[in-house]
């Protein structure tokens, strides 16, 4: 095979044989040439792809495939020069010839460019004949010079890519809808498959049960609500039949009769939007769609279209698997109704104020219209396009035949009105009390504010509406009293605090935080709270809770408990009371304090000079004698005291009694000082502490949670309180309230005559047991009183403690005024007056005394001395009565406050009690002590009469220098 066939893919056999139906063919050049197949296809251009041309337009296809006819003496794979020069296109005849037909044969005629280098230059014949190579056309003939075209006989060629190259419009419509069906069937399988894979999400969307936690106080009056989500459920068949007619008429009236997703609701939705001219869109969804779409999670609101794809299956299987009042009661449970209304029962109320059974159907329509455009609608500014949504709700109901004509015609627009559930409630003390309910939320049960904003939790608490109620009414009346006076409260640097715990359970009653928050009106009565005055005052910190106060001679019960717990019997010891005393180490517990100086010694004194020799626990607690209870404090131990602080439910650290702090970074452990109140603390501690020893030495934390319940659309069970409870004395139930008893023996006397409180006493002869303190420079005072089933702290104190020049002198123009028994005892009282009385007599058990009998005094003072004649000390007066009857105190006055078989009882004229005083309105107070054991003041049971308010003061002499009484 020639080099030129080669390139041209011409494929042959051995020469003059034959195959393939043709026979063998003579190419001239002296023998058979092998036979020809083009196997060639041409483009649109006519050329193939190996750069030749087609064959001739008019090539006749009817002739026989095989036959090929002899031209010339031509080499079989070259192109044969004709015996004249360059034939015309199309058919022709000529002569026949040796090996030639004599039929008509079809020319197959290429141009000489097709034929790349196939051609021969003209020249003389050659041999062979006519057009021969050396014939007269040969190379080098007298021929035209150029390029030739060539002649070749007709032959049946095979052509790939001949049936593309013949387009009809049959053969495109065939292709047209093969591919379509194709593309059909790959897409009915592909949603198959992607409907059987896509699940229907097991959870809801957290959003859906998101809803407002709410706190009710213990009577169930509304304190106040974390967050915004306004959400409340109902059940099926609580939903009014008129309300789930309007919804469907609004959304999806075909509702009850499709699957989940509505084709020709989607179509007719577009055609009424582009046309419709009534200004309300029409939506696609149906009523399952919107509720996938909000309920489910992992669907989302993406305008994507593998969202809505994932929306449709979900709906489809929604609409296969669950019940349609199933989906309409979830759906109406969770829907956005604007305004933070979650829900139809939440929306109900919300706009008419009322619960979705008693609106009228009027009602129900606007709550369905707003379904569409809940952020919007519910504003004044578009009430126009609500009111033609309204009408369109009501138009379906009528084409559904849920509503007559006449009916729908009669209705007028109900405007709906502003009933957003108010976040606090309407008492001045709500949000002091929901502030307090959400840090018990988060530090006691470890809520997170998102949990505690959309839990949905009720929360009721353990506030008594009554008794908060008479609480701010007893800090009204005394402030009244203090504000009519040359000496009012000054609201810059002037508080008060006050908190009330039922000492069988810890729980907080009632609670005096402050006067309001901004907007509110001054403890409930007065002007309204500006901006300004509440950062001039402080109005929303919590007084009672966190501010932390320096509590005076209110810690000594904490240093007698102490004492207690170690085993100190309280009727047989005896205190060293006397004046100037240096207190040892608490390193050196068994070291007597005493007046002359020793090393690392505290010097304390009292608050008169009169207050000077031994006391039994009782009579120094009463009196509140410094040095008594400072050496006790370092026989116990300062370890042992801010241990049983810690007990008590102090937090000694930020009260620096256990940690360092202050500008001074130093703790107060072993200090002296601890046992006159110099720590800080905050009046609910002092309660608290109250509160176990009245519960027979039994501590319960104080909380104000009573229950954590949770809403009707959460399942979920409702969180345990927890509340911790322990024994402070001992493990021992009995020998724990036998200790007990002890410490409220101790404190039984602080509202005798004698002590620093005489006014506190209640009229209806109840016993109590509480203590005073007052710090230095008056800055603080505090009274905390019990009875057996209520225990409540009361605080005045100002900004500066321990430095300044703020103080609570002469508050209310009276002498004692800044004191802890004045105005703290004299509102405690009258709130006991209020609510105390009425509950009648509660006896305290009988005390049980137990332990060793320390003698703390020196043995130098241990001589038997002569013992003293008995005074009256105004007992025979009223003691505070208002009658002159001698209804105040009953128990008497001690004639003396040390043994004098025990130790030596040395008289000390000093200034004695300041005298009796008139008893009020009654008879003449007792005659004046002529000074007690040692000088001890015994006859200060004076009546005073303060602008109109009855107030017993204690007159006494006291050295400012170090005031801790």
């Amino acid at each position: 095979m020639s080099r030129k066939a080669d390139d041209f893919d011409v494929r042959h056999r051995d020469a003059g044989t034959a195959g393939h139906g043709r026979p063998a063919a003579d190419g001239g050049y002296g023998g058979n040439a092998g036979d020809v197949d083009y196997d060639l296809g041409y483009d649109s251009t006519g050329w193939d792809t190996q750069g030749f041309r087609r064959p001739e337009a008019g090539f006749d296809d009817g002739h026989e495939a095989g036959r090929s006819r002899d031209i010339g003496r031509g080499g079989v794979g070259t192109a044969v020069r004709p015996d004249h020069g360059r034939a015309p296109r199309g058919r022709r005849a000529r002569a026949a010839g040796p090996g030639m037909d004599t039929e008509e044969s079809t020319q197959l005629n290429w141009e000489n460019e097709a034929t790349g280098g196939m051609w021969a230059p003209q020249a003389p014949g050659g041999p062979g004949g006519n057009g021969g190579t050396g014939g007269p056309r040969g190379p080098r003939g007298p021929g035209r010079p150029g390029r030739r075209r060539l002649d070749h006989p007709r032959v049946k060629v095979k052509v790939k890519g001949g049936w593309w190259r013949r387009w009809t419009l049959r053969k495109a419509l065939g292709v047209l809808l093969g591919l379509v069906g194709g593309v059909v069937v790959l897409g009915a399988a592909a949603v198959a498959i992607a409907y059987e894979e896509t699940p229907v999400p097991t959870a809801a969307l957290a959003a859906t049960g998101f809803s407002q936690s709410v706190v009710y106080s213990k009577d169930g009056s509304l304190i106040g609500r974390f967050g915004t989500t306004n959400r409340k459920m109902l059940q099926y068949n609580k939903i009014p039949p008129d309300m789930i007619n309007a919804v469907v008429a609004a959304e999806d009236r075909n509702f009850f009769n499709e699957g989940g997703i509505s084709p020709t609701g989607i179509v007719r939705a577009v055609y009424k939007d582009v046309t419709g001219n009534d200004g309300s869109l029409q939506g696609g969804s149906t009523i399952t769609q919107e509720f996938v779409r909000q309920y489910y999670s992992g669907i989302g609101t993406q305008q994507t279209l593998s969202r809505k794809i994932k929306e449709i299956f979900v709906a489809m299987k929604v609409a296969k698997e669950k019940s349609k009042q199933w989906i309409l009661t979830n759906y109406l449970n969770t829907i956005y109704l604007g305004q933070g209304a979650y829900g139809i029962e939440a929306a109900a109320e919300t706009y008419y104020g009322k619960p979705a059974a008693k609106l009228s159907v009027a009602q129900d329509a606007v709550i369905a219209a707003i379904v569409q455009q809940p952020s919007t609608y519910p504003l004044r500014q578009y009430r126009t396009q609500l009111e033609a949504r309204w009408h369109y709700v009501l138009n379906g109901m009528v084409q559904m035949g849920t509503l007559t004509q006449q009916n729908a015609a009669a209705m007028k627009f109900p405007v709906p009105g502003d009933h957003v559930p108010q976040t606090l409630g309407a008492d001045v003390w709500d949000p002091y009390v929901l502030n307090m309910v959400q840090n018990e939320l988060e530090h006691t049960y470890h809520l997170t504010q998102e949990q505690i904003y959309n839990g949905g939790y009720v929360v009721r608490t353990t506030v008594d509406d009554k008794k908060m109620a008479a609480l701010y009414e007893a800090v009204r009346e005394n402030e009244a009293h203090i504000n009519a006076s040359s000496r009012p409260l000054e609201l810059k640097y002037m508080h008060a605090a006050a908190a009330l715990e039922d000492p069988g359970t810890g729980a907080i009653q009632a609670v005096y935080a402050g006067p309001g928050y901004i907007g509110a009106k001054y403890n409930g009565t007065g002007r309204v709270i500006s901006r300004k005055l509440c950062a001039k005052i402080a109005c929303e910190w919590n007084m009672a809770v966190d501010n932390r106060e320096q509590v005076g001679s209110s810690f000594k019960p904490y240093v007698l408990s102490a004492a207690v717990k170690a085993g100190m019997n309280v009727q047989t010891s005896t205190l060293n009371g006397f004046n100037n005393l240096y207190i040892a180490p608490d390193t050196q517990p068994m070291t007597y304090s005493t007046t002359a100086e020793i090393p690392l010694s505290y010097p304390v004194r009292n608050d008169s000079r009169s207050e000077n020799g031994p006391y039994t626990p009782q009579i120094a607690m009463a009196v509140s004698i410094n040095t008594a209870y400072a050496d006790l404090w370092h026989r116990v131990g300062g370890t042992a005291v801010a241990n049983m602080a810690q007990q008590f439910g102090v937090n000694t650290d930020v009260a620096c009694i256990t940690a360092p702090c202050g500008p001074k970074h130093l703790k107060m452990e072993h200090e002296a000082g601890v046992a006159l109140g110099q720590a800080s603390l905050t009046v609910v501690e002092q309660a608290t502490m109250l509160a176990t020893i009245d519960n027979g030495g039994v501590y319960h934390n104080a909380h104000i949670i009573s229950s954590i319940g949770r809403n009707s659309q959460n399942n979920a069970p409702p969180i345990p309180v927890k509340v911790t409870s322990y024994p402070v004395f001992s493990s021992d139930p009995t020998m724990n309230k036998n200790e007990a008893t002890q410490v409220q023996y101790a404190m039984s006397k602080d509202d005798a005559p004698y002590g620093t409180a005489p006014g506190a006493g209640m009229s209806n002869g109840q016993e109590i047991i509480a203590k005073t303190g007052t710090t230095n420079s008056a800055q603080s005072a505090f009274f905390i009183g019990a009875i057996p089933s209520q225990a409540m702290a009361v605080a005045l104190f100002t900004n500066e403690q321990g430095q300044g020049k703020q103080t609570l002198d002469l508050l209310g123009g009276l002498s004692q005024g800044g004191m802890g028994g004045t105005w703290p005892a004299s509102i405690w009282h009258t709130y006991a007056e209020d609510m105390f009385v009425p509950l009648g007599i509660e006896p305290f058990p009988n005390p049980v005394f137990s332990g060793e009998t320390w003698n703390q005094v020196p043995l130098n003072l241990r001589n038997a001395g002569k013992k003293h004649k008995k005074q009256d000390h105004g007992q025979n007066g009223n003691q505070g009565g208002q009658n002159g009857n001698g209804d105040g105190n009953p128990t008497p006055f001690p004639t003396f406050s040390c043994d004098p078989q025990v130790v030596t009882c040395t008289p000390d004229n000093g200034n004695g009690g300041a005298g009796g005083g008139t008893g009020g309105t009654g008879g003449t107070g007792g005659t004046g002590g002529t000074g007690g054991v040692n000088g001890a003041p015994v006859g200060a049971g004076t009546g005073l009469v303060v602008t109109g308010l009855p107030l017993w003061a204690r007159r006494r002499l006291r050295a400012r220098a170090r005031r801790r009484g």
